[in-house]
């Protein structure tokens, strides 16, 4: 008796999994719509967006206040950090099962294409797409928005034409000793890659050479910027992310994308696979990748963008004109990245 009862037990126990598997599917299909209008409506009812970016600083809110134009039922917040404490701060709440991003613009590292793999990233295809080169699309689930390359600059009004610097190796010589600045490289990946660059091109400890060379340490582009306006350095090398706006801006910088070649960083964009916000989060993000928003995130973000058609910068070259440009996601595996920064660290002494 108590065997035959237990089917009608089963049978229910079926019906209520089967049951609750509907109901999340469904409550899943109204948290993301279909259609894309569909998401448009129902991004304005969520009505915000949370952005982690690592663009310029002072461009941040230009460009949000382009999209709150087109968008204005739907309220961008954003949080900014250097690529590496973005994502790691990213990394650290997917793991808590805290999800507190909505769309995330980096440098990338290896992080994340294991995120890639461990689900970080909604897989989707922004109606805008087919406006960018296949290259930039990664699974439909990460997009390359921007390239920043490598550069060397210099203070015009403190360093003769004579004495401007033309090759990497220039950061090293013994006339610049402690008037040469940097981005430390533990704190961002596209550090990592030229370094790894410099290495290949036959500059060897330039870890230690740079120490003897008591070169100064200046958190983010920024701080870059400033050191060398004010003339607390002559030359710097600098990741070209600010350079564009500041000649713009009539500042008296000089710059050179030396001959011996640079690396190529791709700035990359994803939706949060766990978005608090998913619809706003695809409308911000395909924004990005309008004509609109791609000329926005070129003006106010200082980089090359992607799509097909934008207007060059400026006041910089083209990558296509730049001597031997190299990817420098190609040439700085993981264990290879994990060795540079713990070398850095240990010659200057950063736990």
């Amino acid at each position: 008796m108590m065997h035959r009862s237990s089917k009608p037990a089963r049978a229910l126990a079926r019906l209520a999994v089967l049951a609750a598997a509907i109901l999340m599917t469904s409550a899943a299909a109204t948290a993301l719509a279909q259609s894309w209008d569909e998401i448009v409506a129902a991004a304005r009812k969520e009505g915000k967006v949370v952005f982690y970016n690592n663009l310029q600083p002072n461009g941040i809110e230009p460009l949000l206040a382009s999209f709150r134009k087109a968008h204005p039922d739907i309220q961008p917040e954003q949080i900014r950090l250097g690529s590496n404490a973005l994502i790691e701060r990213f990394q650290t709440e997917f793991n808590a099962g805290r999800n507190l991003a909505d769309v995330v613009i980096t440098f990338p590292d290896e992080r994340i294409e294991k995120g890639l793999e461990a689900g970080w990233m909604a897989e989707w295809t922004p109606p805008e797409l087919p406006n960018f080169p296949p290259s930039i699309n990664q699974a439909n689930r990460i997009f390359t928005l921007q390239h920043a390359r490598e550069a060397i600059i210099w203070n015009k009004t403190l360093v003769k034409p004579a004495e401007a610097p033309k090759e990497w190796v220039d950061l090293f010589d013994p006339k610049w000793k402690g008037k040469v600045a940097m981005n430390p490289p533990w704190r961002s990946v596209s550090i990592q890659q030229i370094i790894a660059f410099w290495e290949d091109h036959g500059i060897a400890d330039p870890a230690e050479k740079l120490k003897a060379n008591e070169v100064r340490f200046f958190e983010g582009s920024g701080g870059i910027i400033q050191a060398v306006l004010r003339g607390d350095v002559r030359i710097a090398h600098l990741t070209d992310l600010p350079l564009n706006p500041l000649l713009e801006d009539g500042a008296p910088v000089g710059f050179v994308y030396p001959p011996s070649g640079t690396t190529l960083s791709a700035n990359k964009a994803f939706v949060a696979a766990q978005a608090p916000h998913p619809n706003a989060a695809r409308v911000f993000l395909n924004w990005l990748m309008t004509k609109d928003g791609q000329e926005a995130l070129q003006q106010y973000g200082g980089l090359s963008v992607t799509r097909i058609g934008i207007r060059p910068l400026s006041k910089l070259p083209a990558t296509s004109q730049l001597p031997n440009v190299v990817d420098g996601e190609k040439i700085l595996a993981p264990a290879r990245q994990a060795k540079i920064v713990g070398q850095w660290r240990t010659v200057f002494g950063v736990r």
